[in-house]
């Protein structure tokens, strides 16, 4: 193992860590305080399968649902991204910076290398777990509120596990392939797919979430019930096998140089629209081809989980469900719901905003808006790309309009493929959803997906750092989020003006559509941002 590359995967991976845990426990901290003023009342009322999917115990008080909440769901995920963040950039992202060459060709060895690289990201999970669980452990007694029975030790070490084993995932895909937007893209579809799984998998049919690596992580109530041995060692397990892979599938492939397959000519006159709308840039390929083109492999992962999963199949799933969703409905507490973006989940349309709508479609179009604006300035800018770009005849102005147009354009492309599965998702299942209202809430979807975008942008141009990009935007959606579906379960919803969400969830749109208010919000937030960024890109010098 070598120390000086243990060192630079600690230092490329703390800040980024840093804000995420930072978040998270700033959220927790506002989420023990809101629970206090909620009424607990209805949680003795509720079926024992109920408390149980929720993790509840019968003497349980406020703090044991602000820990579920914001620990075993929302929390457990942006942990997870980071994670996974983190793992796609141990060895797939050096090299495609073009830096890996650089090291190897020190005496560092290929095995050396990877093991440093996924050492230092284990230490990052661990000193984070260890943060947030301090966080936990400290905010009750400052506050004066008693915990009971709750069991926040078994929880943190199920959370840490869970993000080493989704960081595993991607740095696996990512030493096996050389490629950070494909193992990113396959990490994340496990962390999403698993989620649903455990949740909804249990409903239609006992024992098969056993499998999903989610269920390992909340599936035994850990918080309630105990370290489970068997889902511990499953996900510690599986996680050094993971790494055990990249390790060794690393040491003996061949590191890539350059992109192979088709050129980008041929993949632009493959779409005849697309092909009439670039414009060259000098000889060979267009700027916006090569920039829309440089996540395809996110994008395209992305859209199909939201199209075909999030989409088309929640229609049929609806279907199958619909007697044990109404049941479950009936007595799930608006409190509860509210954390999830509101909605009624005994109605079709409310299932699609709960499940699809509420945070899922969120995470998708700001994970693609993010990196696209990452990726066109601040990327290029770190790789080392970004002064010979503008060495040609290629203004500023152009690569941040282009950088801008792709963000866009990803956004969109997400946002219709989600409309497309919903439309065909809602006639598979014969669902009584208005296509309109489906629109509606997939045309908001992508404004958020435009705010969140232009926010990442004028860090990109600000700063030219990815790692800030990515984490500033990421903690302002964290936090922002929270933050909005927090005030709703304490009954203030009128107070989370502030929060874009407010006007991305408000009245749940694909229920009862949207007020003009409500996109003229996130539209103006998204003009004005992306007309920040300009100046501060043009005017400041190149790192």
């Amino acid at each position: 193992m070598s120390t000086a590359v243990l060192r630079k995967g600690l230092a490329d991976g703390w800040r980024g860590l840093t804000t995420a845990a930072a978040v998270v426990a700033a959220m927790l901290v506002f989420g023990l305080i809101v629970y206090q003023d909620i009424d607990l009342s209805i949680y003795e009322a509720l079926p024992e399968a109920v408390r149980s999917v929720m993790g509840v115990p019968a003497e349980a008080d406020a703090s044991v649902l602000a820990y579920n909440e914001m620990l075993g769901a929302i929390g457990a995920m942006a942990l997870a991204g980071v994670g996974i963040a983190i793992g796609a950039q141990a060895v797939a992202g050096e090299e495609g910076n073009r830096t890996l060459p650089l090291v190897l060709a020190a005496p560092v060895s290929r095995t050396a290398y990877a093991l440093s690289r996924a050492v230092a990201m284990v230490l990052l999970l661990v000193a984070a777990t260890v943060v947030i669980w301090a966080a936990g452990a400290l905010a009750p007694l400052a506050l004066g509120i008693d915990i009971g029975q709750s069991d926040l030790g078994a929880l943190m070490t199920h959370l840490g596990a869970n993000t080493v084993f989704h960081a595993a995932v991607a740095f696996a895909v990512g030493a096996l392939t050389g490629r950070k937007s494909l193992a990113a893209a396959v990490a994340a579809g496990v962390m999403v797919l698993g989620w649903l799984g455990a949740g909804l998998l249990p409903l239609w049919r006992e024992g098969w979430a056993d499998w999903v690596p989610w269920t390992w992580f909340n599936g035994s109530k850990p918080l309630v019930n105990g370290v489970d041995g068997g889902h511990l060692a499953l996900l510690l397990a599986g996680a050094a096998v993971l790494i055990a892979v990249g390790v060794i599938g690393f040491a003996g492939r061949e590191i890539r140089l350059h992109e192979g397959g088709a050129t980008l000519k041929e993949r632009l006159h493959a779409l005849p629209v697309v092909g009439k709308l670039v414009r060259p840039t000098g000889r060979g390929q267009s700027l916006l081809g090569l920039r829309f083109a440089s996540q395809r492999t996110l994008l395209i992962t992305v859209t199909f989980i939201m199209g075909a999963l999030m989409g088309l199949l929640m229609g049929p799933l609806y279907s199958s469900m619909e007697a044990d969703l109404n049941q479950f409905a009936a007595s799930f507490p608006e409190a509860m719901v509210a954390m999830f973006g509101g909605g009624n989940m005994s109605t079709p349309a409310g299932f699609l905003h709960i499940e699809t709508m509420g945070m899922m479609a969120p995470i998708a179009v700001i994970l693609l808006a993010t990196a696209a604006a990452s990726a066109g300035i601040a990327g290029e800018e770190h790789a080392g790309r970004l002064a010979g770009v503008l060495a040609t005849p290629v203004s500023r102005s152009r690569v941040y309009w282009t950088t801008a147009a792709v963000m866009a354009g990803y956004v969109l492309v997400v946002s219709v493929g989600l409309f497309l599965g919903l439309w065909a998702g809602n006639a598979l299942g014969g669902l009584e959803v208005e296509l309109a209202n489906v629109a509606t809430a997939c045309f908001l979807m992508a404004c958020l997906g435009w705010a969140f975008g232009g926010f990442a942008l004028v860090l990109s141009a600000a700063t030219g750092r990815p790692g800030l990009v990515v984490w500033g935007t990421t903690g302002v959606a964290i936090a922002t989020y929270f933050g909005y579906t927090l005030l709703m379960a304490a009954g203030r919803e009128e107070w989370g003006w502030w929060s874009p969400f407010r006007a991305y969830l408000y009245g749940a749109p694909i229920e009862v559509g949207m007020q003009w208010w409500q996109p003229a919000w996130l539209l103006a937030m998204a003009v004005v941002l992306i007309l920040a960024g300009l100046p501060l890109f043009a005017r400041r010098d190149l790192r």
